[in-house]
């Protein structure tokens, strides 16, 4: 008997953490005899080749390209096209895209939609009593057509449980390690006395905040001899570059843009370094565990604080002070190797198949199948 059909809605296929996970996942599913259409307002962006070849595409016609307010326009547009595919289950991989629920809820207003919180649910510094008496009610109009929400984090799930309250929502981080991977063994640094080598992952684009990840580096070079390597492509290239210029520090940072072979990269550095304003569950994060190597970070995800339970895996860092984030990672030098068993326990939620048969659960309960 064939399995029941997904829906996955996305603008573009745009070379975010968002759709790439929303397509991972869909090659589990569709490994699992589930169907699998792709609607997208537009072919743009290097995650096309990612689409799975099992899985059908539908493109708007004529199609949308991003702008200010094209997800207020999506919607609409890609109703017929939904009503065409007659999915079972709707899932919406990230709050970039939540807008879509309404149009496509009142298009197929018997298919229930699964969502996926990849971000905070409202903008850093809102105080809590205005999150409460405002935001609260905005989200819970905000989320009326999703029928379930799935958090990757304990935090995220009280953040949204405290705006919206009474909902069930499973916990399920994102796939990041494939099943295959081996979780490797940690290395001790504590005696090496050579360059530490920083590894950054990530957009060049405001939100990674890699002029702060600059600004340690030289506040670091202040102490010890160390290097960046910046592994990511973006608008913000050329003003990364004439910081580092202007800091005197052109020679100790790497840009070489995109890799195909990041655990490479990562059994080549001493520590993953994450200078982001807000995530929501990195996935460089959990692939660095793999890697075994450790992680020095902003105080920037739930993830990140619920998953950096000893100090010899890594440690945030509360504000921006980029002294403080070169002196976490000189400590992060001089802590022992995380023992194996526990990379292993931490790493293994974040496996394919564990993530991917976690939202099965999630659709057919909202199938009504059998509860979550």
């Amino acid at each position: 008997m064939t399995q029941p059909h997904i829906l996955i809605p996305v603008h573009d296929f745009n070379a975010g953490g968002t759709e790439a996970i929303a397509l991972r996942l869909a090659g589990e599913w569709l490994d699992r005899g589930w169907r699998v259409t792709v609607l997208a307002g537009d072919t743009a962006g290097p995650m096309l080749r990612r689409v799975p070849s099992a899985a059908q595409v539908l493109i708007v016609d004529p199609p949308m390209a991003r702008s200010t307010f094209s997800r207020i326009r999506l919607g609409k547009a890609m109703a017929d096209l939904a009503r065409q595919a007659a999915p079972d289950v709707i899932f919406i991989p990230g709050n970039f895209h939540f807008i879509l629920a309404h149009a496509l809820k009142q298009a197929l207003p018997r298919v229930p939609i699964v969502a996926k919180i990849s971000n905070p649910l409202l903008p850093k510094g809102w105080p809590e009593t205005i999150a409460k008496t405002i935001g609260g009610p905005l989200l819970r109009k905000y989320f009326g057509p999703i029928d379930r929400v799935v958090a990757m984090t304990e935090g995220q799930r009280r953040e949204f449980l405290a705006l919206c309250p009474g909902a069930t929502v499973p916990i399920i981080p994102d796939p990041n390690v494939p099943d295959h991977a081996v979780v490797q063994q940690m290395k001790d640094r504590r005696a090496s006395d050579g360059p530490i080598e920083m590894l950054l992952i990530g957009r060049l684009e405001p939100q990674k905040n890699v002029a702060l990840a600059i600004e340690v580096l030289g506040a670091l070079n202040r102490l010890r001899e160390a290097r960046l390597t910046v592994l990511g492509e973006g608008y913000m290239r050329p003003a990364i570059e004439a910081q580092a210029a202007r800091l005197g520090l052109s020679s100790q940072l790497t840009m070489p843009g995109f890799s195909n072979d990041i655990p490479a990269a990562m059994r080549a550095a001493d520590v993953l370094l994450i200078s982001s304003d807000y995530e929501g569950g990195p996935g460089v994060a959990s692939e660095a565990l793999a890697e075994a190597l450790p992680i020095v970070s902003t105080d920037c995800s739930h993830y990140l604080r619920e998953i950096l339970i000893d100090p010899r895996l890594g440690r945030w860092v509360k504000g921006r002070d980029p002294e403080q984030l070169a002196r976490a990672v000189l400590e992060q030098m001089n802590e022992a190797p995380a023992p194996h068993d526990l990379l292993e326990r931490l790493v293994k939620p974040s496996r394919y198949s564990v993530a991917a048969e976690a939202y099965l659960q999630v659709f057919e309960a909202a199938l009504g199948k059998r509860s979550a």
